[in-house]
């Protein structure tokens, strides 16, 4: 991660905050934070398996530096630039944000642009209008911590939705912003630049209608998969090969201290079938999950939450089929513009090598403290401390 290419692309980054930081005649506003984590895996294990952004273990990790600029201009069109640095960047960063040296290096770019649009109200629809990269509409947990219950992310926001997207959207609000609606057409999940000749659409709708509760439902679809490159016959379009995901949130605060939020995502995909590379025959791969919040604000400083998840994958998103299953309990303080958090959470997966014939007959998903795969489940103590500005 320390090559040429990811100096090139620091250079940038600091480049377009530096060009961002002088638009001052529109009177940008400036925010951020500094995230900073540790995280102990219980089986030994310096790789917390199936986590997103808490996968490092044993190791005080710099999770998140971020800083955002944003602003109007005279004649109403808006802008947001986010830029990010840390490990939680290298999670983010979308396909086409650079080109990395090496395969090895592809992943390890701790640099990203995490949104970067522009805003333009019209005044025949109703609608504002974002041209550019910004985070998707989809799931319950954000990229930035700070403004997740819990330390970790959750299984769905780390397999069952996108983070990110690039293109165009529009979003209105009806009968006095009580419903809201979300339509746009993207390159894809998670990269700059499209990995095929197809696009994605999006779409959410909202409602507040109901006395202290939210309702969100939306989706997506289109073709996900990268162009095939190679010289064999399977050159097959993968533009076919669409990719459907529903998404469904129920937020219910029922007093000023306690929220309730359950979500629930599908997803399908299609796949060129390798059993047959001279048609168009195609196979289909689902996942299916479900998750629940609580929270409940114990003071105006101190608040603790909990998380139970489940994830139905048959290989396609995990790379292995099986139902996973975590339990996660925070306890936050807050002091000032500092969050402090401690974290217990515990992974259980059903998946288990049945091969008579392989070696590894009778390994299970986590590594155990002798390094073999002994265990059905995995259980960390995480710690944080975010300062936000």
């Amino acid at each position: 991660m320390r090559m040429k290419t990811t100096g090139v692309s620091l250079m940038a980054v600091t480049l377009l905050a530096t060009m961002g930081a002088g638009v001052r005649a529109e009177g940008p506003t400036v925010s951020g934070f500094v995230d900073v984590g540790y995280n102990y895996n219980q089986n030994g294990q310096a790789t917390n398996k199936y986590r997103s952004y808490d996968a490092n273990a044993n190791t005080i990790t710099l999770q998140n530096a971020k800083i955002g600029i944003a602003g109007e201009m005279e004649n109403t069109v808006g802008y947001n630039v986010e830029l990010m640095y840390g490990y939680d960047a290298s999670v983010t960063n979308a396909t086409g944000f650079y080109t990395p040296v090496s395969s090895s290096t592809a992943n390890s770019l701790e640099a990203d642009i995490s949104q970067a649009y522009l805003t333009y109200p019209c005044s025949i629809t109703g609608a504002k209008f974002t041209l550019g990269k910004f985070v998707t509409p989809f799931g319950v947990e954000v990229i930035e911590a700070k403004d997740n219950y819990n330390i970790s992310r959750g299984l769905l926001f780390g397999y069952a939705v996108p983070t990110n997207h690039t293109g165009l959207k529009a979003d209105r609000g009806f009968s006095d912003g009580q419903l809201t609606t979300t339509i746009g057409i993207v390159n894809g999940w998670d990269n700059m630049n499209d990995n095929n000749s197809g696009k994605t659409a999006i779409a959410q709708i909202g409602t507040t209608l109901i006395p202290k509760t939210s309702i969100m439902l939306g989706g997506s679809y289109g073709a996900e998969q990268d162009v095939p490159t190679s010289t064999s016959v399977d050159q097959r379009s993968v533009n076919g090969n669409g990719r459907g995901l529903i998404d469904a949130i129920v937020k219910m605060a029922p007093t000023d201290s306690l929220t309730f939020i359950a979500n629930a995502d599908f997803g399908e995909e299609k796949f060129n079938d390798s059993s047959d590379l001279t048609s168009d025959k195609r196979t289909t791969g689902n996942w299916s999950g479900i998750g629940l919040h609580a929270n409940f604000q114990i003071t105006d400083a101190v608040s603790i939450a909990g998380r139970w998840e489940s994830l139905d994958d048959d290989g396609t998103r995990t790379g292995s089929e099986q139902v996973l299953r975590s339990e996660t309990v925070t306890l936050q303080t807050k002091k000032d513009s500092v969050i402090y958090r401690l974290e217990y959470r515990t992974d259980h997966s059903t998946y288990q090598n049945t091969d008579m014939s392989d070696d590894n007959y009778g390994n299970y998903a986590f590594k155990g403290k002798t390094g073999n795969y002994d265990r059905a489940s995995q259980s960390t103590i995480g710690a944080q401390v975010i300062l936000t500005f």
